[in-house]
């Protein structure tokens, strides 16, 4: 639809050569997820190329701080100081902290940080509620049979009792009339539970502290977030909330319970559900506005070189060598701009028969590793270069480059004598 309306209105337009596409997505994603949605824009032709540089992701803290950053000064914010992007949404909760530069870009402070404690876990909390009400078995079969059903149960729990819910004990809460709502789930209903449900006429009426205790667990995840995020940085001079679940009162009331003593402003811009979706255009025009960022890895390779005596004689290989890891950026390093994200090495073929070069991608957390079997350290990707047939070893030389964009690094192998390039893209992890 957007490819058609763009190609109808501009006649000249090429869309996979003028058209930036940004996708918004949780800090969680992993390469997986990043790779089947590159998968998906290739396929309903939103690019012409899997790994086209006009396909272009942000996470979504990262999109809603860009859009907050342009009403900080309503916040008391000036160049220098630093705020955190707390983004409720449906699923995660994702949070960001940034300090506003003097050019009015944005680096960040702190390492992101997510779970899954967004709106819906209330959700399922009100459905475990349920369970105890009318039977566990009875939510499995309406859940099994009756799906759509059962969603609009939810809808209309979200709609009468979640969202205008503040925490004051002296507002009246809605009831739910199975009848009226969700008339299907009668039929499931045995033993004891029927007999009481039948009893209050199908009427469930919900107190202050049961609604109270759907909420408590998901916002105390929430609350540990933040906190997560101030003990890395006590110098922060705002929380501003976004997303969907940040509209809830209650959820903003115990936020500012917990923290209006340590931060001076939390605030929640208009349209929060909307400010990741104005991030990611004003990011689309205007790329560089993110300039620092924080590796959360050490990223590093195998290479195989001659065993040492320090070496454990369990490494030593049946050639005499040690494959050992090779750090390539460590952990805790600040990539300031896109000039000076990138970081090359230079690597040589085994022997001069060799032909292809396997090449293993590491991330761990650790800042000094030696071995890729270590505890904590895991295979991100890995793919092999041709080598061609050449007299002179010293011919044969690759030369590696890992270029850290905004979300995702192109690693890059070049063949120095043929200047054939192998690329692979994943996320930063």
């Amino acid at each position: 639809m957007m490819k058609n309306y763009l190609s109808d209105k501009y006649k000249y337009l090429d869309f996979h050569d003028q058209v930036i596409i940004i996708l918004t997505i949780p800090a969680e994603f992993d390469n997986n997820a990043i790779a089947i949605l590159r998968q998906c824009a290739f396929e309903a032709k939103l690019t012409d190329a899997r790994n086209s540089r006009n396909l272009k992701f942000i996470t979504e803290p990262e999109a809603a701080a860009i859009h907050c950053m342009n009403s900080l000064s309503g916040n008391g914010i000036k160049p220098g100081d630093s705020f955190m992007i707390v983004d409720c949404g449906g699923g995660t909760v994702d949070l960001t902290t940034r300090q506003l530069l003097v050019d009015y870009t944005l680096g960040e402070i702190t390492e992101r940080m997510g779970d899954f404690c967004g709106s819906s876990y209330v959700d399922k909390e009100f459905i475990k509620f349920l369970e105890r009400k009318v039977g566990k078995s009875t939510i499995e079969n309406l859940k099994n049979n009756h799906y759509r059903q059962m969603q609009y149960l939810i809808q209309e729990f979200c709609r009468r009792i979640k969202l205008p819910f503040t925490g004051d004990d002296d507002v009246e809460i809605s009831e739910i009339d199975i009848e009226e709502l969700c008339p299907t789930l009668k039929q499931y209903c045995k033993g004891s539970e029927l007999e009481i449900m039948e009893e209050l006429e199908w009427v469930i009426e919900l107190t202050y502290e049961e609604v109270k205790n759907m909420f408590d667990p998901i916002i105390a995840r929430i609350i540990r977030l933040i906190r997560s995020q101030l003990n890395l940085n006590s110098d922060c001079s705002a929380i501003i909330l976004v997303g969907g679940f940040s509209e809830s009162k209650y959820l903003q009331k115990r936020i500012k319970q917990e923290f209006n003593h340590q931060v001076k402003s939390i605030s929640v811009p208009i349209h929060p559900m909307l400010a990741v979706v104005k991030g990611a255009v004003q990011f689309g025009i205007k790329e560089h506005v993110i300039t620092n960022r924080i590796l959360k890895w050490t990223y590093g390779t195998d290479i195989v070189r001659k065993w040492e005596p320090d070496n454990p004689l369990s490494k030593k290989l049946p050639n005499g060598m040690v494959k050992v890891f090779h750090t390539l950026v460590e952990k805790g390093t600040l990539l300031t701009s896109q000039d000076k994200n990138k970081y090359t090495t230079t690597f040589k073929p085994f022997s001069l028969f060799q032909r292809k070069v396997s090449f293993n991608m590491y991330i761990t957390s650790k800042s000094d590793v030696k071995y890729c079997d270590e505890e904590d350290v895991r295979l991100l990707n890995s793919w092999e270069i041709d080598i061609p047939i050449l007299d002179d070893f010293d011919d044969q030389k690759i030369l590696f480059t890992l270029n850290f964009n905004n979300i995702e690094i192109l690693a890059t192998a070049e063949n120095q004598k043929t200047k054939d390039k192998y690329q692979v893209l994943f996320k930063y992890e």
